[in-house]
């Protein structure tokens, strides 16, 4: 008895440590499951994190994990288990939008980092065709939804469309209207709004489309089918001409005092400078009503008691709110005469019959003009090329945007199809009617207004003209300077007033004021300190 006890107990003693040595793994085992990292691969964030046993599910899921934290793309949190928790789990996962993804029995000893990765849903497109119909390469071609601000990427990428080239691209889809923007190889740029890309089998960039009608599906009538270039007004309508120097985006006809305001006359197009729309005539006892336009910046203007039984043209131009709706001097439906003076080399001045709100440039020159700028003196950015995609041949002209005070100061730039470029500072497009491109343009006086020419050291940066005795008005500069030996055109600031104070300021502060100067009489002052 004694041997077999004494070997049983030799085997005991012998097997115990190996059960010790199983039971501290298992122990650390279970420690080492307190701890894991779940990890986001995806483009969804991660809102909720739910970790029972495994194989309990639903029926232990407990408290959200990540508490108030959210796990974003490409980040990590790490999660801590109570002691015993056990190392298989089942996970659950609620993503941002709501969506929830199950793991069910994922061992944590083994799988220290658990990875989610959900991608984020393909976002809804439109496709469309664009086609070149320009004489110039389209390099950019921006397509953004209304509610965007700004004009997002260049769909083109880095591709062009060479004229009479073609191209399908793929637009996020943000409903039908979008604003375009079309970039050519000059540097020039059109843009065009809402645009209805539901409604066209094909975008057509072609000379004038900014300002053409409504683009249409073939048999579909559009609101801006009443939109023209110009030409009388059919029977029964009343045309409506910008001449604002600005895009109308809304135009209201209705009876004084009415509670309403009607239906947008433009409807889903704009009118743009130089554009016409047609509406039709009052019938009495309704013949006095309002028309109120919204621009493109949000500004507002609107005259009442129009008597459109009678009238046949209303010209929007500044000041109409309260002159006469139709032209001074002109017969109410017909035509503006345009206005050209070759009493100076390349300048005229506001006449009867010329355009309000505009200013005409004409090429009188034996050159073909490839580019036109006209900007503030002074303005770091020239803004867009007035000829688009077109060129400006001999004989030629185009209206462009006037100024408005104080920023009557203008530089006009060209550029010839040889490459050579002429600009001419200081024209004051307040009051000029129309600039004529030839030789001698950058140099010749303007009828009727004093060159005022710096002959100090520093360039000028402000300009007061104001009648003796009055107080000091704007400068008439604006954002402009006079640079040394430099000259600046400067037109009276009021009809039938000659005399004025001049006081120019210099860049080091230093002032000159000349008392009495006659702005009438054409003549040259040379102002220094």
């Amino acid at each position: 008895m004694r041997p077999r006890l004494a070997a049983l107990l030799v085997a005991a003693l012998v097997s115990f440590p190996a059960g010790a040595q199983q039971q501290s793994q298992a122990e650390r085992r279970a420690q080492q499951s307190q701890y894991f990292t779940i990890r986001n691969d995806g483009e969804v964030t991660l809102r909720e994190l739910y970790v029972a046993r495994g194989g309990r599910g639903a029926r232990g899921w407990g408290q959200d994990r990540f508490g108030s934290d959210v796990v974003a793309p490409g980040e990590s949190f790490r999660v801590r288990l109570p002691a015993g928790f056990g190392c298989v789990v089942d996970l659950r996962i609620v993503f941002e939008d709501g969506e929830e993804e199950m793991r069910e029995r994922v061992d944590v000893c083994r799988t220290r980092e658990v990875a989610f990765a959900r991608a984020l849903p393909a976002a809804a497109e439109l496709e469309v065709a664009v086609e070149n119909r320009t004489p110039r390469s389209l390099e950019r071609l921006y397509i953004s939804g209304l509610d965007e601000t700004a004009w997002g990427e260049d769909r083109l990428g880095s591709a062009t469309l060479a004229p009479g080239a073609s191209i399908t691209l793929r637009v996020p889809d943000q409903g039908c209207s979008y604003d375009i923007r079309a970039e050519f190889d000059n540097g020039g740029a059109e843009e065009r709004r809402r645009v209805d890309l539901c409604a066209i089998g094909r975008l057509v960039i072609a000379p004038g489309w900014t300002t053409a009608d409504a683009i249409a599906a073939p048999g579909r009538r559009a609101p801006s089918e009443a939109l023209a270039g110009g030409g009388e007004a059919g029977a029964g309508e009343v045309a409506i001409v910008n001449r604002s120097g600005r895009t109308v985006f809304e135009v209201f006809v209705f009876p004084d005092g009415a509670g309403s305001r009607g239906p947008d006359r433009l409807g889903a197009d704009t009118l743009a400078d130089g554009r016409t729309l047609r509406v039709p005539r009052a019938s009495p006892p309704d013949c006095r009503q309002t028309l109120r336009l919204t621009y493109e910046d949000g500004q507002r203007e609107e005259r009442s008691g129009i008597d459109l039984c009678a009238t046949a043209e209303i010209v929007v131009a500044p000041g109409w709110t309260g002159e006469d709706p139709a032209p001074q001097g002109q017969p109410q439906g017909q035509p503006e005469r345009e206005v050209r003076s070759e009493a100076q080399p390349g300048v005229g001045t506001a006449a009867p019959g010329s355009s309000p709100g505009t200013v005409g440039i004409a090429n009188r020159s034996s050159r073909v003009v490839f580019e036109l700028y006209t900007f503030p003196d002074g303005a770091r950015n020239e803004g867009p090329d007035r000829l688009g995609a077109e060129v400006m041949r001999p004989g030629g002209s185009v209206r462009v945007p006037a100024a408005r005070p104080p920023a009557c100061a203008t530089t006009v730039r060209v550029v010839y199809d040889n490459g050579e470029q002429e600009a001419r500072a200081g024209l004051d497009f307040c009051r000029l009617s129309e600039l004529v491109i030839q030789p001698g343009w950058t140099t010749a006086s303007v009828p009727g207004a004093a060159r005022i020419v710096n002959a100090g050291a520093l360039p000028i940066v402000a300009l007061f003209a104001d009648p003796p005795g009055a107080p000091r008005g704007p400068d008439r500069l604006g954002d402009g300077v006079i640079g040394v030996g430099e000259g600046f055109n400067l037109v009276p600031p009021e009809n039938g007033v000659c005399a004025y104070d001049l006081i120019a300021v210099f860049r080091d502060r230093r002032s000159v004021r000349v008392a009495g100067a006659d702005l009438c009489a054409g003549t040259e002052l040379r102002i220094a300190p």
